[in-house]
């Protein structure tokens, strides 16, 4: 019955759509992931499953078998990969338009497109089932005739980094697509991604490291850089008794314990039930648990409670009322803040220090509460150099903006002067079908408009300026086709050899949530991005612990372990060294903290500054 309801429900929203074929294949870019072809697809208010089935002549299963994330709904903005089996043409028709091409040893799809300067996508269409990261020795490509010799070496390095980019976009697996350039070898990518030479060579099917050729498509494992910025929303503060309104902060001292005391910890975390077990909370208990043990090492002893809040107040109202944080030394949670307040309360002047392992604060205080997310006051400390005056600053604006971001960037920049671009996508054959025009019009001596794509950020990168940009896009593929756009540009500049101005770009935190950015363009952009958590798995601490973890529990630690093994680690240790030592920093795996007494409560002050560097190296201050 449900099914059938849902099923009417697609039907009745695909009448009311605007569904024609030819509309949903003006935002379509083919690519090939594990050797099937797909049209990606960015959707547009009021499509649907149905409609876009139609569109392309699939089913829904079809689509939803390629998109696991649409289990979640179809959403405006959305790129989704869409299967398109697309049928050969008559051999007979083949031979009339079409040459063949061989693959021969160390070719690519990169070096081929040169060869015959032919554009990727051309290539792409023709093809049917041909991987370009997989591109076999022996295998026959047609080459279409009257695209042959229409395009540029460095039009050829846009379009692959461009297409590595959408694929990235729309790929699902533990791994993501990066272009080999120049320099690069097996070892140093292999660094850069956190993983061995071994490792790349399976899971690209390659015969030898050596066969990773400049222009070569490859798999790699998903960034290295692994994120975390607000992971736990604030909660609106709800208007019932049990919320009420936040505690005022008084100044309490809390005792330092002896050497030889056993303290009472008590962790509220909203674990799920047995049949629905929350895997991010699950994670947090486990990684505490290890910083528990290694505190234990340092020779102290102490019991851990654990109280599943199961996120609900008539829980978090049982464990105030039946006494079960009474005795506790340290209360660890509970992780929302319309859930912690009731319990900042219940403890208020009994000098017990509460931590609020993930929320970013907004009513709650106390004088012995500790909020491990850094403050939103210290975000953007470690960055005020860049807005000395010395730099030029341009706003990159698109039709959708991160307005927050915004005037933040603005209240850095005070008086100082800052230019505005606007970003207007649009898609590659439409700016190859204009420049075929134009230079049709110039070799016919006629005058021609010389106005550059919209999409083009050429313009900007010609400058004597130190340049900083800034992209206000708020979602993931406008900041993504941005950054490929700037990659592009700097890739064609520096091909006709043109001087290219010194730049970088400030990333917006909001960044470490988008999961399909193509993570090479961060380097060659020079990206400086702000963090509330960072980790990486190439590190020393991080892989030691990741090791552990997997021992023990038989699975990849999240980012909910770390910040577990971290709240042990700083607070169980605090109470037998004292709290004042939280006001130094202390970076237990690679995060740092520094708590300090803000706004009725002691907080982190401590965001992450990551730089990544042209030279492919990460730059962690």
């Amino acid at each position: 019955m449900k099914l059938h309801f849902v099923y009417c429900a697609l039907l009745a929203s695909a009448l009311l759509a605007a569904t024609p074929h030819a509309v949903a294949q003006e935002r379509s870019t083919i690519v090939y992931i594990d050797g099937v072809k797909y049209s990606t697809h960015d959707v547009a208010r009021g499509e649907t499953l149905y409609s876009l089935a139609r569109a392309y002549g699939v089913t829904v299963d079809d689509i939803t078998a390629a998109n696991p994330s649409l289990r979640e709904g179809l959403k405006a903005g959305q790129r989704i990969k869409i299967p398109m089996p697309a049928p050969s043409k008559p051999e007979k028709r083949k031979r009339k338009e079409f040459d063949q091409h061989t693959v021969a040893a160390g070719e690519t799809l990169y070096s081929i497109s040169r060869k015959y300067s032919i554009s990727v996508d051309a290539l792409l269409a023709d093809n049917n089932n041909i991987d370009p990261a997989q591109l076999p020795i022996g295998a026959v490509l047609y080459i279409r005739r009257s695209e042959v010799g229409n395009t540029k070496p460095q039009q050829v390095e846009q379009q692959i980094e461009q297409h590595t980019a959408t694929m990235n976009s729309v790929v699902t697996g533990d791994y993501a697509y990066h272009v080999v350039h120049a320099g690069e070898t097996a070892a140093n990518i292999a660094k850069r991604f956190g993983t061995t030479e071994e490792y790349l060579v399976l899971l690209n099917r390659m015969r030898s490291a050596a066969d990773i050729h400049r222009g070569r498509i490859i798999k790699v494992p998903k960034s290295p850089t692994i994120t975390v910025a607000e992971s736990v929303t604030p909660q609106a503060v709800p208007s019932d008794s049990l919320a009420g309104t936040a505690p005022t902060s008084k100044p309490l001292v809390v005792r330092q314990l002896a050497a030889e005391e056993r303290a009472k910890v008590s962790l509220l975390l909203p674990l799920g039930s047995v049949e629905q077990p929350s895997r991010n909370y699950t994670d947090f208990y486990r990684g505490f648990l290890m910083g528990a043990d290694d505190v234990r090492r340092k020779g102290y002893s102490f019991d851990i409670d654990l109280h599943n809040t199961a996120h609900s107040h008539s829980r978090i109202e049982q464990i105030i009322t039946d006494g079960s944080l009474e005795a506790s030394n340290l209360v660890v949670g509970p992780v929302y803040e319309d859930e912690l307040i009731p319990v900042v309360r219940a403890l208020e002047g009994k000098a017990v220090p509460i931590v609020s392992p993930l929320a970013n604060i907004s009513n709650a205080t106390g004088a012995t509460l500790y909020r491990m997310s850094p403050s939103l006051d210290s975000k953007y400390e470690k960055v005020l150099p860049l807005f000395d005056g010395s730099k030029r600053v341009v706003f990159i604006t698109t039709e959708h903006n991160d307005l927050e971001f915004i005037t933040e960037v603005k209240a850095l920049l005070g008086t100082t002067p800052y230019e505005e671009h606007r970003y207007i996508y649009e898609h590659p054959s439409v700016i190859e079908q204009r420049e075929k025009e134009r230079e049709k019009a110039r070799a016919a001596g006629l005058e021609v408009d010389e106005t550059p794509s919209p999409s083009d950020m050429s313009p900007l990168l010609q400058s004597d300026r130190e340049t900083l940009f800034i992209i206000t896009a708020d979602n993931e593929i406008e900041v993504d086709r941005i950054l490929a756009a700037i990659a592009s540009a700097n890739i064609s500049l520096s091909a006709r050899s043109r001087s290219v101005v010194s730049f970088s770009i400030l990333g917006n935190n909001r960044w470490n949530r988008y999961r399909n950015i193509d993570r090479s363009v961060l380097f060659s952009n020079r990206v400086i991005m702000l963090s509330s958590y960072h980790a990486r798995r190439d590190d020393e601490r991080i892989r030691e612990f990741d090791n552990r973890f997997v021992e023990a529990f038989g699975q990849l630690p999240s980012l909910y372990a770390y910040r577990g093994y971290d709240a042990a680690m700083l607070f169980i240790s605090a109470l037998y060294e004292g709290l004042n030592t939280l006001n130094e920093e202390h970076t237990p795996l690679q995060t740092p903290y520094t708590f300090t007494e803000k706004g009725g409560l002691n907080t982190n002050t401590q965001w992450v500054k990551i730089s990544y560097n042209s030279n492919f190296t990460i730059t962690i201050e």
